[in-house]
């Protein structure tokens, strides 16, 4: 069966400031009513708040199923991950980076940029079309399913996000942010 899993990822978070801004984020999930706390195995976790139904998409196929919808809360909890991560979407193969300068994608995957840069924090690799040199971090993906963050925020099992709750979630991040989801 599988989790569906959607992940919000800051985009600009530094690794220094990533807890701290997590935490905060979560404050603000929280006072929002998106989440609530609630303790778990002598920790606290953050399950579906009473606004949650305000923070997803609920398009059923039949009236019967909007009914079911409403009444059945999302299953997981939110896990905020603070730290160097590559978050995807896992809905495709490897797919090309993309020059931030020229646009141009390089089919080449850049296997010992990615682990330089989740090893050390920074990498830069170069484009061989225009032989210009950025930051890994600054390179997008053809398919849009890939990002190395340091901060993200993942909800298992909920409906699909809403847009306008991504982009409130990001307003209160103050940074630009992507969204992933697939089943793991």
């Amino acid at each position: 069966m599988g989790t569906y899993r959607q992940t919000v990822v800051d985009l600009e978070a530094t690794e220094e400031e990533a807890p701290a801004l997590g935490e905060r984020a979560g404050r603000w999930l929280e006072a929002e009513g998106f989440v609530r706390p609630v303790p778990w195995r002598g920790e606290v976790v953050h399950l579906a708040g009473p606004r949650w139904r305000e923070a997803v998409e609920l398009v059923p196929w039949d009236w019967r199923a909007r009914i079911k919808d409403l009444e059945e809360e999302p299953g997981g909890p939110l896990e905020i991950v603070a730290g160097r991560t590559v978050f995807f979407s896992g809905l495709s193969e490897a797919s090309a980076a993309v020059c931030p300068h020229c646009r141009t994608p390089d089919p080449t995957w850049p296997d010992e940029a990615v682990d330089t840069w989740y090893a050390t924090g920074s990498a830069d690799l170069d484009c061989p079309a225009c032989a210009r040199r950025a930051p890994l971090t600054h390179w997008d993906w053809t398919d849009d399913s890939l990002a190395l963050a340091n901060l993200g925020f993942r909800f298992d099992d909920w409906p699909p996000l809403h847009p306008d709750f991504t982009a409130a979630l990001g307003g209160a991040l103050g940074h630009r942010i992507r969204v992933f989801a697939c089943k793991i």
